[in-house]
């Protein structure tokens, strides 16, 4: 984390995790003269810890299970273990596809959701603009509970699109676990005036927008980088 501000006056349900291999990935994806063939490897390295703590955040149940040493050992499972139907992935294409790739990689049986929207980059405000005709969301997704992936919280305008879709399709804010690989503080706390209930794990937080409100030090625009379409 590098931004100098408190997270906790961020956003009340923020989860920052902590990594000794970060620095090093976040080292490779930050340059400008890493390969798209580079840029794909380790930001997959990143995305797959953040899926796992993603996933961590969902319900889970008491599970006893037995050893090879026949001793008991009382754990817990995650609904992806139990009823993967009930937990629903969405990404924001193309950039979240991206993230949506390692939550699958984790929990292949859960169902899946699509979201088209995309700043708009001609306004100073960069609002967001969204895409009714290639919105695909599964039926029943208000019961469920969805891990929103998205790699970049910026303005914080397209994430509560995001989140507004969601929720106009009946899914419970406090159901939702919104994960990004780099946020920054203005954007947490546009999400967090609209979208307190939700919870929000990323793997760094950084100093600010500049004046073309992108996340500084950042690293560029993530889908084209992993797309490779620089």
């Amino acid at each position: 984390m590098s931004t100098t501000k408190d997270p906790r006056g961020m956003h009340l349900n923020l989860t920052i995790l902590k990594s000794r291999v970060f620095a090093s990935l976040f080292t490779k994806i930050r340059d400008k003269n890493t390969t798209s063939t580079e840029f794909i490897c380790y930001s997959k390295r990143l995305m797959r810890i953040l899926a796992e703590d993603a996933v961590a955040h969902l319900p889970t149940t008491p599970h006893t299970v037995t050893t090879p040493t026949n001793a008991p050992y009382h754990g817990q499972l995650s609904i992806v273990d139990t009823d993967p139907d009930m937990v629903c992935a969405v990404s924001i294409v193309r950039a979240g596809d991206s993230l949506l790739e390692s939550v699958c990689d984790i929990a292949p049986g859960l169902r899946v959701g699509k979201l088209w929207i995309q700043r708009n980059e001609i306004s100073s405000t960069k609002e967001a603009v969204h895409s009714c005709s290639c919105t695909k969301l599964p039926k029943g997704i208000g019961e469920m509970d969805v891990i929103l992936c998205d790699p970049m919280l910026a303005t914080g305008g397209s994430s509560c699109t995001e989140l507004r879709i969601l929720v106009d399709h009946g899914v419970d804010p406090n159901k939702i676990v919104f994960a990004n690989v780099i946020c920054c503080p203005e954007g947490l706390e546009t999400v967090a005036r609209e979208f307190p209930q939700i919870k929000i794990v990323t793997c760094w937080v950084d100093d600010a927008l500049n004046g073309d409100k992108f996340i500084v030090p950042g690293l560029g625009d993530y889908g084209d980088r992993f797309f490779n379409t620089v």
